[in-house]
């Protein structure tokens, strides 16, 4: 899967497009079959990505910290097309 670069400024801007973050999260909860095991990989993947803070916390509060996540989520799923664990493997890795 192929996304465009996500930018920390994407996470305080505004835009009648989806920005990459929003496709991201989109193919994660797909990839996982939606419902709540598909939100329960959503999260473990933003935490296996880097991001440290709560869920309940808004990217746009830390957007360097939001970016560079999903920028690592972004080259997961280009690596591992659509298999669970092989993206969690990925993003725990080094």
């Amino acid at each position: 899967m192929e996304f465009d670069e996500v930018k920390p400024e994407h996470f305080i801007t505004l835009s009648r497009d989806p920005f990459p973050h929003i496709l991201i999260d989109r193919a994660l909860m797909q990839i996982a079959g939606g419902g709540p095991v598909a939100s329960d990989f959503h999260k473990k993947a933003l935490a296996a990505a880097g991001w440290k803070h709560h869920n309940l916390i808004p990217f746009g509060k830390h957007p360097k910290d939001a970016a560079k996540a999903y920028n690592r989520i972004r080259e997961a799923l280009r690596a591992c097309r659509q298999e669970p664990e092989a993206i969690l493997a990925a993003l725990e890795g080094p």
